[in-house]
């Protein structure tokens, strides 16, 4: 049974609370200069931060601190002059705080037992913190879904998703765990534990805890869930393991579901959501497909503009600049970056130099990090694959972690480490 225990007056105050302009979620309290969640303030890997140095060639970027982290693949949520994210330490999974101005630790919790995923790709968390008002949300790769004081770690609540929804634990089935990070949509945090029976996205009490509503029938995904404004309607747009699914947040009502999937049932990368659409892409044979939302006798549905198989997103969730998509694409076999037409989806140049890599773009370029440690400054440029500069070896391999970068602060990690660097334009000693 969906779970629909609001009353009316409570889903007024979501209403209130929820409607934003059309773009993603902003978890309040966040200045402009933080990066308050996966992928960003918007949760789309664009950086709004400029002054940036882009002359990597002369002046390469300074490391300001590294220390060590542990393993995991959590990426970092950075406001207010500190760093979060989580990581595995012996036989636990823990949540921590750093200084952002010295690297030092400042807190770190016990979250869970310590995780190891079915095909032994490493142990520790994948999901990031989110961040907002105060607060984090953390989700850890056995459902364990934590809510913490950001100012010394204190836990408000803890729950477990599983347990909450009723959904399966597809332990043996789903890979990696639950790797999508939570999404605070007004009063709720929403996560996907994926289930069959109105479970599969779920949304609990941003202050308590408890489950507000579950809706949808999908096996899970790996990718973080979304929220926008089109068609006339506010959307939690989730890419599960067999479709993208558009959730009411208000109620909890399934609005549009485009089936997208393929045998291992593996949509990893996030959904992006921009101004000509929704894009969706994934690997092992599946390609990309840009997605219109439109109005249909008063509700939203869905429809494609373009699909095709000329470019798959693994796990790296690609980036949006003036009208042009860059990520990675590949999986298993040769990976390569390359920049695709949003419009039609047609390849305008790859690049098989960064490989297998992770990406944020900021100031017209991109910021690359290759799993083998490499560090790359590209412009974002569909005219040509145009690299300004590049840092070897900065981390060791595997580096499967989306960078952040706060105000002219980039974070990186590896499965040991946790580095920062100045692109502020200081010249590097």
């Amino acid at each position: 049974m969906v779970a629909r225990q609001a009353q009316s007056k409570y889903y007024f105050l979501i209403l209130l609370s929820v409607w934003l302009p059309l773009a993603a979620a902003r978890p309040a309290a966040a200045d402009d200069g933080d990066w308050p969640q996966f992928l960003g303030p918007s949760r789309n890997g664009i950086s709004p931060a400029t002054g940036l140095n882009v002359d990597w060639e002369t002046r390469p970027p300074k490391t300001l601190w590294k220390v060590p982290l542990g393993k995991g693949f959590s990426s970092l949520a950075v406001v207010g002059g500190e760093v979060f994210t989580m990581a595995n330490r012996g036989a636990r999974d823990v949540v921590c705080c750093y200084r952002a101005d010295s690297g030092r630790e400042k807190w770190s919790v016990d979250a869970s037992p310590r995780y190891l995923d079915t095909q032994g790709q490493g142990p520790g968390p994948r999901a990031t913190p989110t961040f907002d008002d105060g607060l984090l949300y953390c989700l850890l790769p056995a459902g364990d879904l934590l809510c913490l004081a950001a100012d010394d770690g204190g836990e408000v609540w803890k729950i477990n998703v599983f347990a909450a929804t009723g959904a399966e634990n597809h332990e043996g089935g789903l890979y990696w765990g639950l790797s999508g990070s939570p999404l605070v949509e007004g009063d709720l945090v929403i996560v996907q534990p994926g289930g069959d029976n109105s479970n599969s996205v779920a949304a609990f009490d941003k202050r308590t805890g408890k489950l507000i509503w579950s809706a949808g029938d999908d096996l899970p995904g790996y990718g973080a869930p979304i929220a926008v404004s089109v068609a006339g309607r506010r959307q939690v747009i989730c890419l599960t393991g067999t479709g993208a699914l558009a959730v009411d947040p208000f109620r909890g009502d399934v609005l549009w579901r485009f089936p997208w999937s393929n045998s291992f049932h593996c949509n990893c990368a996030t959904p992006i959501w921009t101004d000509k659409g929704l894009f969706v892409s994934s690997a092992y044979g599946t390609g990309s497909a840009l997605v219109e939302i439109v109005e249909r006798k008063g509700e939203p549905a869905a429809r494609h503009r373009w699909k095709g198989k000329q470019f798959q997103n693994q796990f790296t969730t690609s980036v949006v600049v003036d009208g042009y998509l860059y990520g990675c694409h590949g999986d298993i076999a040769a990976c390569a970056l390359r920049c695709v037409d949003l419009a039609n989806g047609k390849q305008r140049w790859t690049e098989r130099e960064p490989a297998k890599c992770q990406l944020l773009a900021a100031q017209g370029h991109l910021i690359c990090l290759s799993e083998d440690g490499t560090l790359r400054l590209i412009e974002a440029t569909p005219k040509k694959y145009l690299m300004k500069g590049e840092s070897p070896a900065l981390l060791a391999p595997r580096c499967w972690t989306p960078p952040a970068l706060a105000g002219k602060r980039l974070y990186v990690r590896d499965e040991q480490d946790l580095l920062c660097l100045d692109l502020s334009g200081t010249p590097a000693d």
